[in-house]
């Protein structure tokens, strides 16, 4: 018996330190490839020892432990994110695109510190999401989101499968740090490239994919898509009494650093640095969109101090979008929900801010007369907020002598090839046939989408998919497709698990409200917010139907064009039948919980929204607001009450500043709408 426990033991040990020293190795060579970018073994020496280590936690389950490399890999979906407070608020930069501005933050600099010299340092701006890293006595103890500068969400399970963050370290203090998270330009294409061949919509960009991404609840879904962090900040008991000496402490504990980090000692030396990466920022794997410039010492960061939630120590410099020249070789139709029928520039495919462009938007006939744009012109192509491109003019030294001008077709593009018409007064063309095929698809694309009545699953390519099939000719067929479950099952890139998913996610819209119900009807001119005014105003669908034009105009930011709308759309036989179905599927079709004689807390009090708020959108911000009875408007004024100040804030704030308003942050919103 001694002997077997004896045996036993020696085992155990052996395998404590084998898996001990494949955790090391497979740290090393994570951190040689990810981090450094210098990988030391070939794929297959890695993918072995990783397999060796699976296998001996296997075997020894009591000695796996929570900061093994194999924890990276997702562990189970999780049905929320818990919210966090940071210890210290997570600030925005001020942005500039103007090299006289940031002249200016170095004379603000200069006179913060009544004349003493600065030196600043200058890194890459990532385009990328902010995450801060809390680390207990070595071990990666929390993951958290910038939120709202304040409170961010918990990923910690999502940050885990980032394999250029250490998850332990050989030190027994407590320590934060913070940086960006991103994705690089090859794994970006690589990624929609495998979207596109299974027929599903690609990514817009790789910023977008890499927040969407972080905000997963399962993480072995993050773990699939190979994210990379760089960090730039260190907080501890001790530090180093310099930024550019706490990230060399950083680079020191093994964290990913910038990919150029400069200590400039004078303002000239900055320029010089933008100088040089605004023509090289293209040669790296990621994006950049700028430069980001702080106050070396911590000492004159802390008497500079702040100003609302932006350091006035550091600054970001971002570059101007850029511009391409390329081929016009067409210009093709596109069909919108509504019929509204607008011209997109077929290109020949150029390299454009890290991705390789094919079309662009060329808006409306009207743009293109004006800047007499030809098929067969080299165009200037630019990217709006460096994601969507679009054509702002031609070269007109490069037209060929036979070029001319083009005219806007008489028929819509579709198979049925209706006729075309432009309203008095009205920029764009429409196709007046409800049975147009493109408008039936963006119908029920925008009936599905995340504002509307919010359908994961039910996306362009599946609409397209499924009216090619006949499944969908209308979206009150939605909700039949439960009884040709099997049918969607069999097809390519379904089954089972796909189908039932799907199947869910419709049956869980019959949820949604009856002002996005009503939003999701795609009833033109009404909008999210006006289809909130008519909601509460109306109850139900069927006062609504039965209202007057005189009743509609009533309401408080319904106009005569809006109001004439939705009794065009009630009036129509077809838009009636699909309500009726739809009545019958069971959506809401009313307020069933009128709480129109309760509180109304905000009652007779304005706000102005400006900024980027972190985590809702300005139009759920609003319905929030006027729920309780409060009023957004677009301008700030001596009447209005509030400002609320998200990140990267424009002219109202500064306005409301100066007129004394009372500025709120995200989370003081909250606070005040009950959250």
């Amino acid at each position: 018996m001694n002997d077997e426990l004896s045996l036993f033991d020696s085992d155990d040990k052996k395998a404590e330190n084998r898996i001990n020293e494949l955790s090391a190795l497979i740290n090393k060579y994570d951190k040689a490839y990810y981090a450094d970018a210098t990988p030391l073994v070939s794929d297959r020496e890695y993918d072995e020892l990783f397999r060796e280590l699976q296998d001996l936690e296997a075997q020894f389950p009591a000695l796996k432990k929570s900061d093994s490399p194999t924890q990276r890999v997702g562990s189970d979906a999780l049905e929320s994110f818990e919210s966090v407070r940071h210890d210290k608020p997570m600030l925005s930069l001020q942005n500039t695109y103007s090299r006289k501005e940031l002249s200016e933050f170095f004379r603000r600099v200069e006179e913060g510190l009544e004349g003493d010299k600065a030196e600043y340092v200058c890194e890459l701006k990532y385009d990328g999401v902010a995450m801060s890293l809390r680390y207990r006595k070595g071990k990666l103890d929390i993951a958290v989101t910038r939120g709202d500068g304040y409170n961010g969400d918990n990923i910690t399970a999502n940050a885990r499968t980032i394999r250029n963050i250490p998850l332990s370290l050989n030190v027994d203090h407590d320590f934060e740090v913070r940086g960006e998270v991103y994705l690089e330009d090859q794994t970006f294409r690589e990624i929609n490239r495998k979207r596109e061949e299974a027929g599903e919509k690609i990514y817009a960009n790789p910023r977008n994919l890499t927040a969407g991404t972080l905000k997963l609840l399962d993480s072995s879904q993050v773990a699939s898509r190979p994210l990379k962090m760089v960090c730039y900040y260190y907080d501890a008991t001790e530090m180093n009494i310099t930024h550019y000496g706490n990230t060399g402490k950083l680079k020191e504990l093994g964290f990913p650093t910038g990919y150029d980090l400069r200590l400039c000692k004078t303002a000239d030396e900055v320029f010089e640095f933008i100088d040089e990466w605004e023509s090289k920022r293209h040669d790296i794997p990621f994006a950049i969109d700028g430069i980001v410039i702080k106050v070396n010492s911590l000492e004159q960061q802390r008497l500079l101090g702040f100003v609302a939630r932006s350091p006035k120590w550091a600054i970001a410099y971002k570059y101007e979008a850029e511009t391409a020249r390329t081929l016009l070789k067409d210009i093709k139709l596109q069909v919108g929900r509504t019929g509204a029928v607008t011209p997109v520039a077929e290109l020949e495919p150029v390299f454009l801010s890290g991705s390789t462009v094919s079309r662009a938007t060329l808006h409306n006939v009207d743009f293109i007369t004006d800047k007499d744009i030809r098929v067969g012109d080299t165009v200037m192509v630019q990217k709006g907020g460096e994601v969507i491109p679009k054509v702002i003019g031609h070269v007109p030294e490069l037209r060929s002598a036979d070029s001319k001008a083009w005219e806007f077709p008489a028929l819509c593009p579709c198979k049925r090839q209706s006729p075309l018409s432009r309203p008095e007064g009205e920029a764009n063309y429409y196709c007046n046939d409800p049975q147009c095929p493109w408008q039936i698809r963006r119908h029920i694309e925008h009936f599905a989408s995340r504002n509307a009545m919010y359908i994961e699953g039910l996306g362009e390519k599946v609409v397209e998919q499924f009216t090619e099939l006949g499944l969908l000719k209308d979206i009150s067929d939605i909700y039949r497709l439960h009884e040709r479950r099997d049918e969607i099952a069999a097809l390519e890139r379904w089954g089972d698990k796909s189908a039932d998913k799907l199947m869910t996610a419709i049956e869980k819209s019959k949820e949604r409200p009856f002002d996005k119900v009503l939003f999701a009807l795609g009833i033109r001119f009404i909008g999210e917010s006006a289809a909130g005014l008519l909601a509460n105003h109306f109850k139900n669908i069927d006062k609504l139907m039965n209202a007057t034009e005189e009743e509609l105009t009533g309401i408080y930011e319904i106009g005569e064009r809006m109001a004439k709308s939705v009794l065009d759309f009630f009036a129509d036989e077809n838009e009636q039948r699909i309500v009726s179905r739809l009545r019958e599927s069971g959506l809401q079709f009313e307020i069933s919980n009128d709480n129109s004689g309760g509180a109304k807390p905000l009652a007779g009090i304005s706000f102005v929204l400006t900024g980027e708020l972190e985590n809702m959108t300005r139009t759920e911000a609003k319905e929030k607001i006027t729920a309780l009875g409060g009023k957004v408007t677009g301008s700030v004024s001596k009447k209005t009450g509030y400002v609320v100040v998200g990140a990267n804030p424009g002219s109202k704030y500064e306005k409301a500043q100066k007129l004394g308003i009372t500025i709120l942050s995200e989370e003081e919103l909250n606070t005040k709408l009950g959250s």
